[in-house]
């Protein structure tokens, strides 16, 4: 604004051309205030909203809904369907030359090594993966709070890009669970061998004064089975945790 008054003032259009050139830059100047006042408006929407903090741990929990962090580094944040915080997953470091690579799309951090971890409310890391590999298989090798080693994952990347297909071993390298999964579309459940439910996907409803905060009412929200073991249940959301990382989008 302080430019285009300045212009006025000692470059004062002549011409009726000169005029319509400077109109120009005055939309973009107009499109400018626009943003700012929508992004104030919505800000005020959000300012007072208060997250309560889950009184349950990860591991206790029977649905969970996952979002996307708005942050320049990728995160995703872990809630009950109540609305109560629960935790994050997010990755435990970052080189420096991977940086210009979040400008570009934040999705292709997944394509790397990288060690990632499941945090509570408080901080203290309740799972972790290291993912290996990249383009033809990935792997991921999965570890309890304790650092014990529970299992790994492997997933073909070259036939990720429209189905995901992957195979969970447990710590003796026994296959638990194949994974299949058409981009993430839909409703769909990931069954065993013996057709035991593990997971239940699904986008459902999350408490309305929170489509303030996140913009939508559509939320990926995720059943997960109470007969399985708890160390079943981190290997599991492990998996879910990568897979939905590599969704997120710059």
């Amino acid at each position: 604004m302080l430019v285009a008054v300045g212009w006025l003032i000692f470059q004062t259009p002549e011409s009726s051309r000169e005029w319509w050139e400077l109109l120009f830059f005055l939309l973009l100047i107009g499109l400018s205030i626009s943003i700012i006042a929508i992004s104030r408006s919505h800000y005020h929407k959000v300012k007072d909203i208060e997250i309560p903090h889950s009184r349950k741990q990860l591991l206790e929990l029977k649905e969970l809904v996952i979002k996307k962090d708005a942050a320049f580094v990728p995160r995703l944040l872990l809630f009950e369907k109540s609305g109560g915080f629960v935790g994050n997953v997010e990755m435990t470091s970052i080189k420096w030359w991977m940086y210009p690579l979040l400008l570009r799309d934040a999705s292709l951090l997944t394509l790397f090594p990288m060690t990632y971890r499941f945090l509570c409310d408080d901080g203290k890391t309740q799972l972790s993966f290291r993912k290996t590999g990249w383009l033809k298989q990935s792997k991921l090798e999965i570890f309890s709070a304790e650092n014990n080693m529970l299992g790994t994952y492997i997933q073909a990347e070259l036939k990720a890009i429209i189905n995901i297909k992957g195979k969970l071993y447990n710590e003796r390298q026994e296959l638990i669970l194949p994974i299949q999964a058409s981009g993430f579309s839909g409703s769909f459940s990931w069954n065993d061998q013996q057709e035991r439910r593990w997971a239940y996907f699904y986008n459902g409803m999350f408490p309305h004064e929170y489509t303030h905060l996140f913009r939508d009412m559509q939320n990926d929200i995720v059943e997960l089975s109470g007969d399985i073991s708890e160390e079943d249940k981190i290997r599991l959301l492990a998996v879910i945790g990568y897979l939905f990382f590599t969704r997120i989008k710059s």
